[in-house]
């Protein structure tokens, strides 16, 4: 098992996750050296080509980061990173037919560019959904990285296909203080802050845009080297912990039943949801959380059968439960959401 799971402690993540935080440090003279003291930066503030650290070191200059560069970070600096920085993962997406092999192309390999959130594309019959879920169990960071990931996601895109790439709308979670005009202005389209999960939703005849020089050769081989690439860091078949507890609906599950899906002892899984600080109520009740404001938001669905679909015992725990995590209730959350659309 310690060897599918990718750790918050493993040094995997190289310096292009940086590069748009990089940038923005450079022009506003941060202290760079000070805020991102594990990339081993140059007095120019450049990272060697062959760094690599743990998520651990990253969340502290990150933090740094944030504080230093304010809400709207997450957006900016995503939008400071190029396509040309991703190596065989950039030619392998350029060589791609579509846009849509291409962004199929970059997920299948994202750990290569050093995500540090999971980005899902869904698709639909009409439009699809580029999703970022959590790699590792952050609440205080997630909001900047699920921002800065979708914005590094959406450039990347547009520097394939140009201004064909038209955004339906943008979702992202709860964020008070960012601006909404700064989102917008970069997206080019609506966005609607407070969601349950931050999401790209586009329609599928953009991700049906043909790309200009699709080359079947060069595709083949830049995944060969991706491949490589994965094998030489230690990323092949990895997957963070919670994302393996995510997949298998933990939230539904305890932990002797997630322990023998596993195939490890309960001591052990305890022994790596501490290891990773994680906490499997947290998690659990997190993802519960999630669940209770897509429904809200989307349904009609009365509290109880809501609280029957979590497997809380009744409308009044499931009450309490979502005020602890949402400092709102169920009804005061759908009407504030209800009345949000309405002004859009």
């Amino acid at each position: 098992m310690n060897n599918k799971v990718l750790s918050v402690q493993d040094a995997v993540f190289p310096a292009h996750p940086f590069s748009g935080l990089l940038a923005i440090g450079r022009e506003r003279n941060w202290r760079l050296q000070e805020i991102f003291p594990a990339l081993g930066l140059d007095a120019d503030g450049r990272a060697p080509d062959d760094v690599r650290i743990s998520y651990t070191q990253a969340r502290e200059s990150l933090l740094r980061a944030r504080h230093q560069g304010g809400a709207d970070l997450g957006i900016l600096s995503g939008a400071r990173k190029s396509l040309p920085e991703l190596g065989a993962m950039a030619s392998g997406m350029l060589a791609q037919a579509s846009l849509a092999e291409a962004m199929h192309f970059g997920l299948e390999y994202q750990l290569i560019a050093g995500a540090m959130v999971q980005l899902q594309l869904e698709q639909g019959t009409h439009s699809s959904v580029l999703t970022a879920r959590p790699l590792f169990d952050d609440s205080e960071l997630q909001d900047f990285l699920d921002a800065d990931h979708l914005a590094t996601a959406i450039n990347v895109s547009r520097a394939l296909c140009g201004p064909a790439l038209q955004i339906e709308r943008v979702e992202l979670r709860g964020n008070s203080r960012a601006s909404r005009a700064v989102a917008e202005d970069f997206f080019g389209c609506p966005v609607i802050y407070g969601a349950d999960a931050s999401r790209v939703i586009v329609s599928n005849n953009v991700l049906a845009t043909l790309l200009i020089n699709p080359d079947p050769g060069l595709a083949a081989d830049s995944k060969m080297r991706c491949d490589a690439e994965l094998a030489a860091v230690g990323l092949t078949g990895k997957q963070s912990l919670l994302h393996q507890l995510v997949s298998l609906q933990c939230e539904f599950h305890s932990v002797p039943e997630l322990a023998q899906v596993l195939d490890i002892s309960e001591r052990s899984l305890h022994r790596l949801l501490a290891r990773e600080g994680c906490s499997y109520f947290q998690i659990a009740e997190s993802l519960r959380m999630e669940r209770a404001r897509h429904l809200l938001r989307n349904t009609e669905l009365a509290l109880e059968d809501i609280a029957g679909q979590l497997l809380y015992s009744d409308s009044r725990s499931f009450r309490r439960a979502f005020k602890r995590a949402v400092n709102l209730t169920p009804a005061q959350f759908r009407q504030q959401y209800e009345s949000r659309i309405a002004q859009r």
